[in-house]
């Protein structure tokens, strides 16, 4: 755009015209983002003094342009006319009389420091900020103004601090001293910008730091809301800079911890800060912190169960666990109980969050950890308060992962193994967690879910003996009509595929025809999220219900068999429906024609021109060729006749695609329609077969030659009267292929295995000699 064309868009903008204004606002936005953008230094420093202009405008819609307009201006104007632009933002946040006024230039201010990336211009910026913002925290008259100082100075640091180093002084002491405020948002956002800061302060300036806080919480009166400043600024700092608060931990520890146990009655909120501060040692200092462990660990555990408004009924519902299932309807209005003045939840949630933090950072202490706190955890599955419940399944979760990770290393035998002390505490975990699936909060119930979850892929036969307590639990997540039924809904598909994929078929057989209904209603589900998950437990319910190789269905499962298919091919024959939930039904029902082809042959042929199809179709060839896989791999007969010479057509064809993984899967389906069917190529075919994998025989692609080398050794398998043609097509590749000094793996097991099966075959062109 031409000059003129700028300066008549500044005439535009200097209209009385609102929508004059606007449209002209709209158009430099449109110019400036514009690669070509270029103008002279007159037109460049009118264009800056417009946009801070526009910044002030009346309409919040014209000045929501300008700050756009002013991000991509920073970037292009010459460095000396940003640098104008931000130090006439910071003289209106410092000095500016109108609230209105300072608000906008801070939006303008943080907008500068968003866009800036780097080089010079950062540098001289962010001295420029830092400098105008210490000074406006410093003034005595206006409490916003330092306010808006602080909340500005603590994005400049939290991105450039590292350039201001010469400021580091002023900054610490200036920050210091506002944490003693009485004005709690001061306090807040001074603490902010320390945090911000701490990560680029020398070690000797970090150490004063550190040094000053933990000295002021040594003193004796303190004011508690000071208290909880200070306390607050420890957790934020040693969250900051990590390792380099370590050697500060072992005064700091006991420190917080005696301000936690001895808050006054009802400062729930200096308890919070105190165990929040603790996590972060645990997180950032693992190190360090590991010889107080044993002390933190008493603390936490002290505070998980902290509510001094239900301690007593507490205690008695943790010593009735074992209580039955009227008892626990009983206790229903106590865990109702609510009192909008109780932040002690707050207490219990920084306790969860601390736990897990050191069940995840110390793998090595995990017997003694999981003796001490699986119990107190599980116990507090009655937790009144959800969003502390939340945290509680997540530290119980963490806890259960980390056995998982360490079963290994322990013997099956070992006392002191945590699998073990796990596999104990299952059946009280599982009751409680049924228990609290008759809850109405869905929130609750994914919770439990996830627990669950965790459970079988630690532990699945252990779950399996509870599962009976679990089902109506299930049965109930999967019927929820709540505005977040689909959430809870996908948490429980989720953990019954897991369940069904992890133990015997046994183990759901019995409760597979109450579960079938409400599953098969939610593969129906129109969120296709829901529907894909469902559609995957369908499959995993054919594993149940299908019988033993050469077995009937039984007469009690038999009934599901019909239901089952028809809930899978609705979904197999919509068009209009999600990717994803293409994929599951075609996948689902290659598993229902595979395990049950035998009880649905007159099905089984529709089923097969369905497949096919979506063989034919660009976006559902992959999940489709993977079926056909699938159904010649099963040791169930399935005549694929009807459609036989049209998949391997198929088939063939994919080899040439550029799609990898679509010429992976087909090599994999090739070889298994070979191994059930490859007696029945006509000698044509099976030449041109021969011809399409003879190219993938070479080093280029070692995985791919893996897999062109099994399918022709199942080939020769089938028709040794092939071995002269691949003699001829095949063998000056695999020739090649030995001589490569990428062969290795796989794919010398494969060539290994051609040359075997080759020369088994006696024909004459592929004797050794030959």
């Amino acid at each position: 755009m031409s000059n003129s064309a700028f300066i008549t868009i500044l005439e535009k903008i200097a209209s009385k015209d609102k929508d004059f204004r606007y449209m002209a606002t709209s158009d430099l936005l449109n110019e400036l983002q514009k690669d070509t953008f270029k103008t002279d230094a007159d037109t460049e420093r009118k264009l800056c003094m417009a946009v801070l202009h526009q910044l002030e405008d009346a309409s919040g819609d014209i000045s929501g342009l300008a700050v756009k307009c002013l991000g991509i201006l920073v970037r292009k104007v010459a460095e000396a006319r940003a640098e104008e632009m931000a130090r006439s933002l910071c003289d209106k946040v410092i000095l500016g009389k109108k609230e209105q006024q300072r608000d906008i230039a801070s939006i303008g201010l943080k907008t500068i420091i968003a866009e800036i990336s780097g080089g010079q211009l950062a540098t001289n910026c962010a001295a420029i900020i830092t400098s105008k913002m210490l000074e406006g925290a410093s003034n005595k008259d206006n409490n916003d103004v330092v306010g808006d100082s602080l909340e500005i100075l603590t994005d400049v640091l939290g991105k450039f601090g590292g350039l201001v180093v010469s400021e580091h002084t002023r900054i610490r002491d200036c920050l210091l001293g506002q944490l003693d405020d009485s004005r709690a948002a001061l306090r807040k956002r001074a603490l902010q910008g320390l945090a911000a800061v701490s990560v680029y302060l020398a070690d000797e300036l970090l150490d004063q730091v550190i040094t000053q806080l933990l000295g002021k919480l040594q003193q004796k009166g303190l004011k508690a809301d000071i208290a909880r400043t200070y306390i607050q600024s420890i957790g934020q700092i040693s969250r900051a800079v990590g390792y380099r608060f370590g050697r500060h931990l072992s005064t700091a520890v006991p420190l917080v911890m005696s301000y936690c146990d001895n808050a006054a009655e009802g400062d729930d909120e200096l308890r919070e800060y105190s165990l929040q501060a603790l996590e972060s040692f645990v997180m950032r200092c693992p190190h360090d912190s590991r010889p107080l462990l044993d002390a933190l660990l008493k603390a936490v555990l002290k505070y998980i169960k902290y509510d001094p408004n239900l301690a007593d009924d507490m205690e008695e519902d943790e010593e009735e666990e074992g209580g039955d299932e009227e008892e626990d309807e009983d206790n229903g209005s106590e865990d109702q109980y609510s009192d909008d003045e109780d932040m002690s939840w707050k207490v219990r949630r920084a306790a969860a969050k601390c736990l897990s933090a050191a069940v995840s950072a110390y793998p090595d202490a995990l017997p003694e950890l999981y003796r001490r706190s699986a119990e107190p955890l599980i116990a507090r599955f009655r937790e009144r308060e959800e969003n502390v419940l939340v945290d509680v399944f997540a530290a119980f979760i963490e806890l259960c992962h980390q056995v998982g990770q360490a079963a290994g290393r322990y013997a099956v035998d070992d006392p002191a193994s945590p699998l073990g002390l796990l596999r104990a505490d299952v059946p009280s975990t599982v009751k409680a967690a049924a228990r609290l699936l008759k809850e109405k909060s869905p929130k609750t119930k994914i919770g439990v879910f996830g627990v669950l979850r965790e459970l079988v892929e630690v532990l699945p036969a252990s779950v399996a003996e509870q599962i009976a307590l679990l089902v109506p639990g299930v049965l109930h997540a999967l019927t929820d009509k709540s505005s977040s039924s689909s959430n809870l809904k996908i948490e429980a598909l989720l953990f019954l595929k897991l369940a069904m994929a992890s133990n015997p078929p046994s183990v759901f057989q019995p409760h597979v025809k109450a579960l079938s209904p409400a599953v098969f209603a939610a593969a129906n589900e129109r969120y296709y999220k829901v529907a894909a998950e469902a559609l995957r437990v369908c499959e995993q319910m054919v594993l149940v219900v299908a019988p033993a190789p050469g077995q009937p269905v039984s007469s009690e499962l038999k009934p599901l068999v019909k239901p089952l298919f028809d809930a899978v091919m609705q979904r197999l024959c919509a068009q209009d429906q999600d990717q994803e939930v293409k994929e599951c039904a075609i996948l689902g029902m290659s598993t229902v024609v595979a395990q049950l082809g035998g009880e649905l042959s007159s099905e089984v042929p529709p089923v097969l021109k369905v497949l096919l199809e979506r063989l034919r179709n660009e976006i559902t060839r992959l999940a489709a060729v993977k079926a056909f896989s699938a159904i010649c791999r099963s040791p169930r007969e399935v005549d694929l006749s009807s459609v036989l010479d049209a998949v391997l057509a198929e088939l063939t064809s994919f080899l040439r695609k550029a799609n990898r993984a679509l010429r992976q899967a087909s090599l994999q389906a090739l070889e298994a329609v070979t191994s059930k069917y490859g007696s029945r190529y006509e000698a044509a075919a099976a030449t041109q077969y021969v011809e399409e994998v003879a190219l993938m025989v070479s080093d280029a692609d070692l995985p791919l030659a893996a897999l062109a080398l099994r399918f022709l050794v199942t080939l020769l398998a089938k028709q040794p009267g092939l071995a002269p043609t691949i003699v001829q097509k095949v063998l000056p590749g695999a020739m090649q292929l030995v001589r490569s000094p990428l062969l290795q793996g796989a794919a010398l097991d494969a060539l290994q295995a051609f040359f075997s099966a080759l020369t088994s075959t006696g024909a004459p062109a592929a004797a050794p000699d030959a």
